[in-house]
């Protein structure tokens, strides 16, 4: 599955719909909409500091740090939250929360404009990189989530009763304020773990809108909760299927997907609250035709140009998604180059695999010159398989080496292998192996047949595989 570029995303999706959809209900039920971004920019304020003490988060040994540094300030967060909650709401807990987020959004450009770092990860946080989620990402995170989940479950009641009668709670000798800082505290690591590489707007849109429908529409919480999974499940897979197939950037339009949902969930909810569904059903057909009217009325205001469009600017607009400095933007000119013939685009890659140092981007760049069938990258992947790389990449890389019918992608095998890596790197690196040799070799043995077989070793057309 990991040349399916939308794979792991979608398993992103999911587990963030999983526990978010659940999240969501209490969110409603405590009327504090925007809770998840308050605690969201105290992460990246986190995250802010972090850089300002030097840890540089084009490092990847820097990561656990920053995100350590994120959920630490999330986690004070959630204490302060908890804390700003009155009895009597003389002022509403969401003003207390607005604030939280604008002393945090101020507070972290001041340490940035003070800091090394211009900030881009605190961009990269509040926009996500959903495009480049990895395997691992997905796992950690699903891991998170699931223990967040099983905690609310044990003491499911304590937080429900909180969420819809705090005052009910507090007579049955349940610590309100103690039960609030959990929330919040459980609440604050699953919006570090996931905004991250979702983005901030995206867990929005999953905390709030499958809530809001699932409310529309049923009672009971447990009914509310399934439909809101449900929603977060079909949504999810419409919005990938919807950048997919019209190029669009992957978390703008699951918001989309997201947005047409509720607009669809509210159109059948007033038809069927209607006391005369016939005339609502007439209101909303004469509403919809005045904005499609004045929608095409605005597309005579389009300004015209003098030039032509062609496939020259879709290479040339690939072309310059290769040169930018923005990885996501990369990712997705060769995700399109992944659908093209053109030998022209085997240059601009080639200076992609030279100047990243972002395994996704490596990793996607050698699929894309696998794919344009480029033998003179060879020396080029080589290189790059040299580098100090996580196994996993390097396994990518010699399968785009050997799909290029060079047999040096065997070496680059035999040192992931000797690299003790994961077992499941271990049982991809030998199904590689058998499957281009048509041999089942590992440890001394395979070393011994490289050193006696590889100078020798030539692609065999007619059997795929080298002899």
């Amino acid at each position: 599955m990991e040349h399916i570029w939308w794979f792991w995303p979608l398993g992103m999706c999911l587990v963030v719909a999983g526990i978010l959809g659940y999240l969501g209900t209490h969110v409603l039920a405590r009327k504090v909409i925007f809770v998840d971004l308050a605690t969201a920019q105290l992460a990246a304020l986190g995250a802010a500091y972090a850089i300002f003490l030097d840890y540089e988060p084009e490092h990847e040994e820097n990561a656990l740090a920053i995100y350590l540094f994120s959920l630490g300030f999330a986690l004070v967060g959630a204490a302060v939250i908890a804390l700003t909650r009155m009895k009597r709401e003389r002022v509403p807990h969401e003003a207390f929360i607005g604030i939280i987020y604008a002393s945090a959004s101020a507070l972290a450009m001041l340490v940035l404009s003070k800091s090394k770092g211009e900030g881009e990860q605190i961009k990269a946080m509040l926009v996500g990189s959903l495009l480049t989620v990895k395997r691992d990402r997905v796992l950690i995170t699903a891991v998170v989530c699931a223990g967040v989940g099983l905690f609310h479950w044990i003491f499911r009641r304590n937080f429900f009763l909180i969420s819809t009668d705090p005052e009910e709670a507090e007579k049955q000798g349940i610590s309100v304020r103690l039960w609030d800082f959990l929330f919040y505290l459980s609440f604050g690591v699953v919006i570090t773990s996931c905004v991250s590489a979702a983005g901030v707007l995206l867990v929005f849109s999953y905390l709030v809108v499958p809530a809001v429908i699932a409310v529309m529409f049923v009672e009971k919480t447990r009914l509310r909760i399934a439909l809101a999974w449900g929603v977060g499940v079909i949504v999810s897979v419409a919005g990938i299927l919807l950048s997919w197939k019209g190029n669009f950037p992957t978390g703008p339009s699951i918001v989309a997907a997201f947005t047409a949902a509720l607009v669809i969930s509210g159109l059948i909810h007033h038809i069927a609250s209607s006391q005369h569904s016939g005339a609502a059903v007439g209101r909303l057909v004469a509403g919809g035709l005045i904005v499609a009217v004045a929608v095409w009325g605005t597309t005579f205001l389009r300004k015209h140009e003098e030039h032509e469009h062609g496939p020259e600017d879709r290479y040339s607009q690939l072309v310059e998604g290769l040169k930018s400095d923005n990885n996501t933007q990369v990712l997705q000119a060769l995700d399109h180059i992944l659908n093209e013939t053109d030998k022209h685009y085997v240059d601009p890659v080639i200076e992609v695999v030279k100047r990243t140092r972002a395994d996704e981007v490596l990793e996607h760049a050698a699929a894309a010159l696998a794919h344009l069938d480029a033998p003179e990258a060879v020396p080029v992947l080589k290189a790059a398989a040299a580098r100090d790389l996580d196994p996993d990449l390097q396994v990518h890389l010699a399968r785009a080496i050997l799909a290029l019918r060079d047999p040096g992608g065997f070496e680059v095998l035999i040192k992931v292998l000797s690299s003790d890596p994961t077992r499941i790197t271990r049982e991809e690196a030998l199904r590689l192996i058998q499957e281009r040799t048509g041999l089942k070799l590992e440890g001394e043995e395979l070393k011994k047949w490289w050193a006696e077989k590889g100078p020798s070793l030539k692609w065999k057309g007619e059997n795929k595989r080298f002899e």
